[in-house]
């Protein structure tokens, strides 16, 4: 069934190239204004497809699509040209040259369901074994796992969703036994573009709040109930068993939007949430630790929820991307947190979709040292950790010289008093800052620390070939060794004073080695060749 889409004439108008912060705009290249974006299929970084639909509020049936191999940089626009009076309900991409539309029957009597190329859009072919042609017939969305094994739905017939498979590319698709799935709902229905896909698992909202679930491609489906009867589910699942569920474009509410399930769909509990969630679309960014968007087009249901939002952790929290708020936003898509694009409105040829800039992902503080037990005058090396690609960072080493730094990596920093010292990094990206303090990390002197003098542990050859060897004046316990990003490269427990250790197969370059001793613990820098 074909969503409610909204048109052009209701955009709220915010001059397109003032979205750089985060968002880059990108023109669909279509030479028919008014139309908006169906739905976006990523292949790979460099080649996504575009559907769309006649966003004037003509409502004509519309096979204008559009297809970038460069990222974006260009998009060229094509056309499925099948019969007259067929309109987009779907394309998905699975590389520069083969892709399937899948078309419904919007007015005259042409053949609606799936279409084929293998040459880039030049020629499309009908694959006439899922015929969509009986006349309560309407197909939804399609997918494909792979070049050759793929499924597409309809809305009901003879009481069950009209599902086809197949194993050879769409040559021959072979229907599902309706003994496979549940008997409907009275009048329940499916919704173009709606469905949800991790690995063999598979999802999709209908028209009375169920989601139907599969977790072996398609061959078998089990329903539940994600909402009340009168509200329209739209699926996302960041793996086999947890996800969310979206009320789509609610006329009555706009709280309670969101229902969870961690048990892959066999039930949904309402999440408690704070921020706007928008009620257009929900997807999982693949490949993320807990990070969902929504995209937002209706002014009038949704009170002004226009653009796009998101949520790092799991859909409890919801924050608005200002760069594109105010915009209708019709759907996205993402191959992970760097490469993902929201659609809207082309009303020229140098408009319609924009693509992620950077990273969708929270910036994460993080750090480390080796040196955290200094004699005066020591120096601590830090190894920066952060995640989300942080793009500003700023230090403070309490009681260090020098004190602070703004660099990703700061340099060695001086310890000349003796104390317990706190060190913290702030680290910041276009989605915001995170703070990482450790109270109490640097310890100088003798304060809560035998301080050992550094000739009392010798480590030869340094520099070191094959095998290195650390004598101390007391019993070793254990002796560990770091890269220079702090990952932990040899981890040796001992209990005598001198120990030979191998570095065969560790790349060149400075180490740390550290030596807890029965009366202190000591830190001192290893070349490796």
């Amino acid at each position: 069934m074909k969503r409610t889409l909204l048109s052009i004439v209701c955009l709220t108008m915010i001059s397109f190239y003032s979205f750089s912060q985060v968002w880059t705009p990108q023109g669909l290249g279509l030479t028919t204004a008014n139309r908006g974006v169906m739905n976006i299929s990523i292949a790979s970084s460099q080649v996504a497809w575009v559907s769309t639909y006649d966003g004037s509020g003509s409502n004509a049936p519309v096979q204008d699509y559009s297809k970038t191999v460069n990222g974006g940089t260009n998009w060229t626009p094509g056309n499925v040209n099948a019969t007259t009076g067929l309109a987009f309900s779907q394309i998905f991409g699975l590389n520069a040259t083969t892709a399937w539309a899948l078309l419904y029957k919007s007015t005259g009597t042409g053949s609606q369901g799936v279409y084929y190329t293998t040459n880039g859009g030049t020629s499309w072919a009908y694959q006439s074994t899922a015929p969509f042609s009986n006349s309560a017939s309407f197909p939804d969305w399609i997918y494909f796992w792979d070049a050759n094994n793929g499924i597409v739905t309809g809305d009901p017939i003879n009481n069950h969703f009209e599902i086809y498979t197949t194993s050879n590319a769409g040559a021959t698709w072979v229907a599902l036994p309706t003994a496979n799935s549940p008997v409907i709902l009275s009048g329940e229905t499916g919704w173009t573009s709606n469905y949800c896909v991790h690995g063999n698992y598979i999802w999709f909202g209908t028209s009375k709040g169920r989601v139907f679930a599969s977790t072996d491609m398609g061959q078998h489906w089990t329903a539940a109930a994600a909402f009340a009867t009168t509200k329209d589910p739209y699926p996302a699942y960041k793996d086999s068993l947890n996800g969310l569920a979206l009320k789509y474009q609610s006329t009555t509410d706009t709280l309670n939007l969101l229902e969870s399930s961690v048990n892959g769909g066999t039930s949904y509990t309402a999440l408690t949430y704070s921020g706007k969630p928008f009620a257009g679309e929900i997807k999982f960014i693949p490949n993320s630790p807990n990070t969902y968007g929504t995209t937002g087009a209706d002014a009038t249901n949704q009170k002004g929820m226009l653009g796009f939002s998101y949520s790092f952790d799991g859909g409890n929290s919801w924050t608005i991307e200002p760069s594109i708020h105010g915009t209708q936003l019709t759907c996205s898509a993402w191959l992970n947190d760097s490469t993902g694009w929201v659609g809207s409105f082309a009303a020229t040829t140098s408009d319609g979709i924009y693509k992620l800039k950077g990273v969708l992902a929270q910036a994460i503080a993080n750090f480390m040292t080796p040196d955290t037990l200094l004699t005066l005058g020591g120096q601590a090396i830090f190894t920066n950790l952060s995640t989300g690609s942080p793009t500003t960072y700023a230090w403070t080493f309490t009681g260090g010289i020098p004190a602070s730094s703004t660099l990703k990596t700061p340099p060695a920093i001086t310890y000349n008093t003796p104390g317990t010292f706190a060190v913290k990094l702030v680290a910041t990206n276009s989605f915001g800052s995170n703070t990482l303090t450790k109270t109490a990390y640097i310890h100088v002197g003798g304060v809560g620390v035998n301080e050992i003098n550094q000739n009392s542990v010798s480590v030869y050859p340094n520099p070191v070939k094959d095998m290195m060897t650390v004598q101390a004046n007391s019993n070793i316990k254990e002796v560990t060794l770091y890269n220079l990003t702090g990952q932990v490269v040899l981890n040796q427990a001992i209990d005598a004073k001198k120990i030979t250790l191998s570095t065969t197969g560790l790349s060149a370059g400075i180490y740390t080695l550290k030596a807890i001793l029965d009366n202190g613990t000591i830190t001192k820098k290893v070349v490796i060749q």
